[in-house]
């Protein structure tokens, strides 16, 4: 039976089930055609897999922890469930982009570029985003003041983390859409985060590594209670803790193969109801709930680390002064530091003009805290020539503007600035 055609009986079922009306399931037929030739729908963009690399097996089928609608997203669930935990009032931007990164949490296109990578991806160059696929990826997007696509692509390296919750992703193990543990939704997606992973203190993207080895941590404690024998297998010759499994050899499931569901062909009628049921529905319950801690740590990181930027800057000499403008951005700080300085052939020309700025929040639906700095600087010292005005700005975090952006391809948010005195 081809993908098509499993999936189309997966809906059905559920349609026959009660589970879905006339009008869902018609609209959920159509998304289910646009996610299998690529297409965008709703608020997310679901890429169709490609084929494997020559000689290598493809993957059984989807990697998807029911992103597709009509399953209720595990994905969307993990996210509400980090941003209701977290405090909008430290976070504000976090709280600003729920929309943004709900749509990027449920986006399986991270996981490409390589189709042997299904069960995992690469979160830091989903934070780069200097490579082709990511499509900017977070600080790209956000250096050139794309941030709608900055906190989306943030919402997507917050999905291949919550991946990491699922033994099959983490052990590498190739499954399709009827998978038992990223199937079964008795639950209902109940996200309960009792704690976050840690307050932001690694990179965004090193949640990803750290919620994979503590998922594979467990994998030989999570047995089927009826056997005694493991859900899921990883490869014997799979890399060691801190290396990401999802590049190594395939896993399996146990030997009960995909155990952790079974039907239950009994109701109080004597009827058949074809009820999935579980014996451990702990297990999912737990990694629902690391899966919410690793993102309220991806978030934290991730909203601490974005820095501030400039926008606009101008010099404009008058006699032996000049006046200086910019804008400052920053995700939450709510005021800035700058200083200006003069350079020559290399070197500093007189002390560096220091100065603060108030950011004010941003009038929906802009992202960014903002400020103006309109100043005078005194350049009576300064013999006649050629000199380069540098500005760098601080924000509240200890971040700064990255030099990058002095090369990249677009003037907007310089920091460098020609200055000519006759």
């Amino acid at each position: 039976m081809n993908k098509t055609a499993k999936i189309l009986l997966t809906a059905a079922a559920s349609f026959a089930a009660g589970n879905l009306s006339a009008a869902d399931f018609g609209k959920d037929i159509q998304n289910i055609g646009s996610l299998l030739k690529g297409e965008k729908f709703g608020s997310a963009e679901i890429a169709a897999p490609l084929p494997p690399p020559a000689g290598a097996a493809a993957p059984a089928g989807s990697d998807r922890w029911w992103s597709v609608s009509f399953f209720g997203s595990a994905h969307k669930a993990v996210m509400k469930g980090a941003l209701s935990f977290m405090n909008g009032k430290e976070l504000s931007d976090i709280a600003r982009a729920q929309d943004m990164l709900l749509t990027g949490t449920n986006d399986e296109s991270a996981h490409l570029p390589d189709a042997k990578i299904n069960n995992g991806g690469k979160p830091e160059e989903l934070w780069e985003g200097k490579a082709p696929y990511t499509l900017g990826g977070v600080l790209w997007n956000y250096e050139h003041f794309k941030f709608p696509e900055a906190y989306a692509k943030m919402g997507t390296i917050c999905h291949l983390t919550q991946d990491q919750a699922t033994p099959t992703h983490a052990a590498n193990i190739r499954h399709s859409t009827n998978d038992g543990f990223e199937g079964y939704a008795a639950d209902g997606n109940k996200v309960k985060i009792t704690a976050s992973r840690d307050e932001g203190q690694m990179k965004p993207y090193e949640y990803y590594q750290d919620l994979q080895d503590e998922t594979r941590k467990h994998l030989s404690s999570w047995v089927n209670p009826r056997t005694g024998k493991p859900y899921w297998v990883p490869a014997k010759n799979s890399p060691p803790p801190g290396q990401d499994a999802t590049f190594g050899p395939w896993g399996s499931y146990g030997p009960d193969g995909d155990s952790y569901t079974h039907t239950d062909q009994t109701n109080s009628d004597g009827g058949n109801n074809n009820t999935q049921v579980t014996d451990s529905p702990e297990i999912r319950v737990r990694q629902l709930s690391m899966a919410g801690a690793a993102t309220v740590g991806v978030l934290k990181s991730a909203s601490k680390r974005l820095p501030p930027l400039v926008s606009g800057l101008t010099v404009t000499p008058a006699g032996r002064k000049a006046a200086v403008k910019f804008t400052v951005l920053d995700n939450r700080s709510r005021y800035a530091v700058y200083s200006i300085t003069i350079y020559q052939d290399g070197k500093e020309r007189g002390a560096p003009q220091a100065g603060k700025v108030d950011l004010a929040d941003p009038a929906s639906p802009e992202l960014m805290l903002k400020g103006e700095v309109n100043t005078t600087l005194d350049l009576s010292d300064l013999a006649p020539g050629g000199f380069t005005l540098q500005v760098r700005v601080t924000d509240t975090d200890g971040n700064t503007i990255p030099e990058e952006v002095n090369a990249d391809d677009i003037p907007a948010n310089d920091t460098r600035a020609a200055l000519t005195m006759n």
